[in-house]
């Protein structure tokens, strides 16, 4: 009797770790697909999409003092940028035809609305301080930026493509 109920036993732990493993293949395939997504594959119109983004940026990443931005889409390729952050007038501008995949437009979006919540006095000053002092790339603001859009970009795709299906 006991045999029989350890091997029972050990076939619903086999089981359990099975169904994990096929839903983390699952999840794995849903996540690698969205990532996969061009911009010419959005259902959506462009400026939907970039405000579902600016909102799931306003409920997961603002501070509580955080205001949105107000976000301007450019639909010509800037040579130099794919987005820009205008503290003066809490602008976020994203050069949407600069993106290939919905991944990068996704991590530009998060990445300005990361600035628009570093705002502050002393942005302006202290950003192009720490430009002229340590350049692009080891500016303290844009390092911050590009962590938190890398971090955030695929749960927010993800969120984004949950609110196209179910609206």
């Amino acid at each position: 009797m006991i045999k029989i109920i350890l091997e029972v036993f050990i076939l619903m732990c086999f089981t359990i770790a099975a169904f994990s493993l096929l839903m983390l293949f699952i999840e794995s395939f849903e996540d690698n697909k969205i990532s996969r997504l061009k911009l010419y594959d959005l259902p959506i119109q462009k400026t939907r999409f970039v405000q579902l983004v600016i909102d799931w940026c306003h409920d997961n990443i603002a501070f509580s003092n955080t205001q949105k931005p107000i976000v301007s889409l450019k639909y010509y390729k800037h040579k130099k940028f794919a987005g820009l952050y205008y503290s003066r007038y809490h602008e976020c501008i994203i050069y949407v035809n600069k993106h290939v995949s919905l991944q990068e437009v996704t991590n530009t979006i998060i990445h300005e609305y990361v600035h628009a919540r570093q705002r502050s006095k002393t942005f302006d000053k202290m950003y192009h301080k720490y430009q002229i002092e340590i350049g692009y790339e080891n500016n303290p603001f844009e390092v911050e930026a590009r962590d938190v859009a890398k971090k955030h970009e695929k749960e927010c795709l993800k969120w984004v493509f949950q609110q196209i299906q179910f609206h």
